[in-house]
């Protein structure tokens, strides 16, 4: 056979590739595997809306005597929480030349561009996971608060801290356990922005990450603190265009500080927040848990997710107890231990290693909506084709892309831990 015809390389995108990403991609991950989509939101223009009630039934009361007046009341007030759509795309791209020299025709091409797909689902999937436990600013390391600089175009880094220049983004505490390295979400090839709103971008260069540094193509300006964010192939975004999760939903704000539009002591919307520096025990996820079934509905479903440092700490909290710790199927063939607080119902306890460093969460799922104006989908050609050639190139690009965020109905019926150590 000869060299694979560009129409079978795109009808393997197309008919083959895509129903496999939209198969996979959700099961990579707990919560984009089992979080409803567009359930109480509906998208409109560039927001998604939710009608949420923001106060009790005021017409409730015993009557005196039976000849008395009922109160007079206008039943539950509701208002309108929104959330931006936020635009997740990945790509990669395929020469000609590369495609027409793999003389084993169809197969062979289908074999490259499956490769490539898993690969993308694998990183796209952390990136999506990463940004639901996060706020939508975006910040993916701190610049080192004493010696940020480790010389020319190399930017030493540590955790965020309280001390990052970003004061959008709060709750951060610096290293707790060691789970999450400072260089964890960093790569070869992106383009990231270092200060308050992207100051400064430069591309991290081939090879560029260590353990405590990244080295980018071309020196930049940092100072102590500088916040430091993924940004887009057009150097922009930083801060601005991440996915609205669990960290801003479940933040430590109150009063008229706002989530989605709406003040926090808007009725529901106050999460059960805790912040002590302190060995993880099980009084205190027993204490996070009930408070926050205290605004559930009867049947809602609840899981813990936690990293590895408070994961281990619960299973030896459990042989402590002389209690079963083997890993179970609790949740939809996901595995992890269960966790029994009151009520008819068995919580699971799961380890994901992109949950923030020290942080403990004991989320209502029936509570969480994935938002998002279509699935997941190619970016398509005039004729369709997901296959396109880059301008004024012989080399051709595939994208993915997926307009979508993350909103919580009920922040008040979820909660979360900071600081736990084992």
């Amino acid at each position: 056979m000869g060299a694979a015809l560009l129409g079978d390389v795109t009808a393997v995108l197309k008919d083959m590739i895509l129903p496999y990403v939209r198969d996979n991609l959700p099961k990579q991950t707990i919560l984009m595997d089992q979080l409803k989509r567009n359930a109480g939101v509906t998208p409109m223009n560039d927001e998604f809306l939710a009608v949420v009630y923001t106060s009790r039934h005021g017409g409730i009361a015993n009557l005196a005597n039976d000849g008395n007046s009922l109160v007079s009341a206008s039943g539950r007030d509701t208002s309108r929480g929104t959330v931006a759509v936020e635009t997740v795309s990945a790509s990669f791209r395929m020469s000609k030349l590369a495609m027409d020299s793999t003389k084993s025709g169809q197969m062979a091409v289908e074999n490259i561009l499956t490769a490539q797909t898993r690969t993308l689902i694998s990183d796209a999937s952390r990136h999506i996971n990463r940004q639901y436990y996060q706020d939508g600013v975006g910040i993916l390391s701190q610049v080192r608060g004493t010696g940020g600089s480790v010389g020319v175009g190399t930017i030493a880094v540590e955790y965020p801290n309280s001390s990052l220049d970003d004061a959008r983004s709060i709750d951060w505490y610096g290293t707790i356990n060691d789970d999450i390295s400072p260089t964890k979400y960093f790569a070869a090839d992106q383009v990231i922005g270092v200060g308050t709103g992207g100051a400064a971008y430069g591309t991290v260069a081939t090879a560029g990450v260590t353990g405590t540094s990244v080295v980018v193509g071309a020196a930049i300006v940092t100072a102590a603190n500088d916040s430091v964010y993924l940004g887009d192939g057009s150097a922009a975004g930083a801060g601005t265009s991440e996915i609205l999760g669990v960290r801003i939903a479940l933040s430590s704000t109150t009063g008229t500080s706002t989530y989605a539009g709406l003040a926090r002591n808007t009725t529901g919307w106050t999460p059960s927040f805790g912040s002590a520096s302190e060995a993880l025990s099980l009084d205190r996820m027993t204490e996070r848990y009930l408070r926050a079934r205290e605004y559930a509905q009867m049947g809602d479903k609840y899981i813990f997710l936690m990293n590895i440092t408070p994961y281990r700490k619960y299973g030896a909290l459990l042989t402590a107890m002389r209690q079963v710790v083997n890993e179970a199927e609790l949740l939809g063939g996901f595995k992890g231990l269960s966790f029994a607080a009151g009520g008819n119902q068995v919580v699971g306890v799961f380890l994901d290693y992109e949950v923030p460093d020290g942080e403990v969460l004991v989320l209502n799922l029936d509570t969480w909506t994935i938002c998002q104006v279509d699935d997941l989908s190619w970016v398509s050609g005039a004729e369709g084709e997901p296959l396109l050639r880059v301008s004024q190139t012989i080399t051709y690009e595939a994208a993915l892309v997926w307009f979508t965020n993350l909103m919580c109905l009920a922040p008040a019926a979820n909660g979360r831990d900071t600081r736990k150590t084992n």
